[in-house]
């Protein structure tokens, strides 16, 4: 069993998620990813000069030790890839889930396709580096849009295309299946 510690946490605040979420998304859980994404979005920094806007100061010498402990995997290809190839190989970290470096995306508008590609951690066309509400937004001609609802994602080596939503909804059933677990 992992050996755990108590933090002060707003019980307010924990009441409602679990309330509001039907008892489905366990505070405790989500606080424990969402430090493990920070470590691992630490990692894709290409300039160490900014990692200070990912990864707080105390951590900027040593977040490859977090890393390597508490993102092995990401380490791994982080280490593979080599320095001067981690800014074109930098995933799309959004909320939730994480699109790899080399994926299309595309979003249908007025009945035409656009497209564009994931890489340096964010959605880019020929018109520069976009998030997934920007990138949506700059499709809509600027008006508002649910980029959740609107992006489809094409790994690289799938031959289908995802909508976001549907990789939310994965990535939401595998918490409730991580929950409902006997091991949890």
């Amino acid at each position: 069993m992992t050996e755990t510690i108590s933090i002060p946490f707003p019980k307010e605040l924990y009441d409602d998620l679990v309330r509001l979420s039907d008892g489905r998304i366990d505070p405790v859980w989500l606080a424990e990813t969402q430090v493990l994404a920070w470590i691992e979005r630490g990692l894709w920094v290409d300039d160490p000069a900014q990692v200070d806007d990912y990864i707080y100061e105390p951590f900027q010498e040593r977040i490859y030790d977090l890393a390597e402990k508490y993102a092995p995997h990401s380490f791994e290809q982080w280490r593979k890839i080599g320095v001067e190839e981690v800014t074109r190989s930098r995933p799309l970290v959004w909320k939730y889930i994480t699109i790899p470096a080399g994926s299309e995306v595309r979003m249908l508008y007025k009945g035409e396709q656009n497209y564009a590609r994931v890489e340096d951690g964010a959605i880019v066309d020929k018109d520069g580096r976009f998030s997934p509400s920007e990138w949506a937004s700059k499709i809509a001609d600027g008006t508002s849009r649910n980029a959740w609802r609107d992006l489809s994602f094409k790994k690289p080596g799938n031959m289908h295309w995802e909508p976001a939503t549907t990789l939310k909804k994965e990535f939401l059933a595998a918490v409730i299946l991580k929950l409902e677990s006997p091991e949890s």
